[in-house]
Parts: C-alpha cells; structure tokens; sequence
C-alpha cells in the first residue's frame, strides 16, 4: 500500500509543490509580520493557559513548570486541529479545480497539512529552546519525538482524509466542525494529565489517539523517560491502519467528487 500511494503521488509532485506555496501565499498574503505568527500563536495559547488553568483554575501539573506543561500538549494539539480544521472544506473550497482536471485530490488536503506541518516545527524549536530554559537535560530518550511525530502526521492525515470527504457529501460536518473540535479539545490531556483522571475515564481517553501523543510527548521530552513499547507499537500498527483504510475509501471515492461537489 506504501508503494501505490507513493507511486500514485509521485508523478503531481510538482504540483504538490505548487498547492503548498499557494497555501502559504494565501495565509501570510497582507499580514504584517507573517510568518512570525506562527511564532506567536502557540505562544499567546500557553500565556492564557497559564493564567486560566494554571493560576485561576490551578490544575495541578505535578513537578513540571506549568508552561512547559501547558506548550508540550498544544504543540501537537495544535498542528492537528489546525489541519483537521482547514481540510474539512478544502476540497468544496478547489471545486473549480476538482472539476476541470484531474489529478489526486488527495494532494489538496495534504498541503494544507504540510503548512500546518511547518508551523509544527518551529513549535518544536520554540518547546526545545522551553526545555534548555527550565534546565532539562536532553538525552536519547528526546529522540522519540521523531517517531511521535509520525504517529501524529498518519493520524491527522486520516482524520483530515475522512472529514474531508464527508464534507463533500454532507455539508453538515463543515457546520459541526468548531463543535467537534472543541469537545475534542476538552478530551484530550492538552491542560490536564492522565494521572489526575479516575480509571474509568482515563480508559476513554487513550481511545483519542492524541492522548497517547501528548502525553509521550511530555514523558521523552520532559521527564526524560523512554516510551513503552508495547504501547508504542500498538499505537502506530492502529494509526497505519486507520489510514489504509481510510485512503482506500478516499481513492474509491474520489472518482464522483466531480459530479457531487
């Protein structure tokens, strides 16, 4: 499946190109200090979750510094809301394209990704230099977040894929979509920890594939501790398959976009 998906992308990789500088172009067009808003927006977030989670409503943290707590579950957080968010109507927002030419239209939902995925990264910069800050030593355990990330990338891609396509169909999830983000949002370990929920309910929370990111994310990268890898491993072979399936139906399906869209 690697293989087909890849050689079925290949050959529109300049337009994959094309797709990702225009979303750039579009979102940084007429905008003061672009891209440093990339810069800023994470770090707004976490100013407000310190005063309202931290100091109004004071959520425990444990030993660890309430921002660094509070940015380590927004960064990933973030990168898939935000895509999630802006793919639900990509393909009803290219119907002119979509029904002009053809092409994989999955390409247009993976750049919207990508230039969230950028945004990531320098959200990633900005939680290590967090990290040298409050004096937390890096070590081997750090490179885990390179494998999270993946996991993170499969699954919002999945979720991006399916919310996408249903909106074609039923523009209902466009309208739904602030709802189910933030009642996503609330169920998922952004300003709280796992540790601090009942069993029962922390059991629903591991079935958000979000939950077992950010928390990972705090414990190779704050804690400085290794990933376990049973747990490791079952959450990527879920992920892979999620998007199988999920790509599958996509390409299945996208033959009729023109016609509904």
């Amino acid at each position: 499946m690697n293989t087909s998906i890849y050689k079925r992308l290949i050959q529109y990789k300049d337009l994959f190109a094309i797709l990702i500088w225009r979303e750039l172009l579009i979102r940084y067009k007429q905008t003061t200090i672009g891209v440093l808003w990339a810069i800023l927006q994470p770090l707004s977030m976490m100013l407000l979750f310190v005063l309202v989670f931290g100091m109004v409503l004071q959520i425990e943290t444990g030993k660890c510094p309430k921002p660094l707590f509070y940015f380590s579950g927004l960064v990933p957080w973030t990168f898939l809301s935000a895509s999630v968010a802006s793919s639900i109507r990509a393909l009803t927002d290219h119907r002119e394209l979509i029904t002009k030419i053809y092409f994989p239209r999955e390409l247009i939902i993976f750049s919207k990704i990508a230039v969230f995925f950028a945004d990531f990264l320098i959200s990633i910069i900005l939680l290590f230099i967090m990290i040298y800050f409050y004096h937390i030593k890096f070590s081997y355990n750090t490179l885990w977040i390179i494998p999270l990330s993946f996991i993170l990338i499969i699954n919002t891609a999945t979720i991006s894929l399916l919310l996408g396509t249903l909106n074609v169909y039923y523009r209902d999830v466009k309208l739904a979509s602030e709802f189910l983000l933030r009642f996503w949002f609330f169920g998922t370990p952004v300003f709280y920890s796992v540790d601090t929920i009942s069993i029962k309910y922390k059991i629903l929370l591991f079935l958000n594939p979000l939950t077992f990111i950010i928390e990972n994310f705090r414990r190779v990268l704050i804690q400085d501790r290794t990933i376990i890898l049973w747990q490791f491993g079952f959450a990527m072979t879920v992920s892979i398959i999620f998007f199988i399936i999920v790509y599958k139906v996509f390409t299945e399906l996208e033959r009729s976009f023109a016609d509904v869209i």
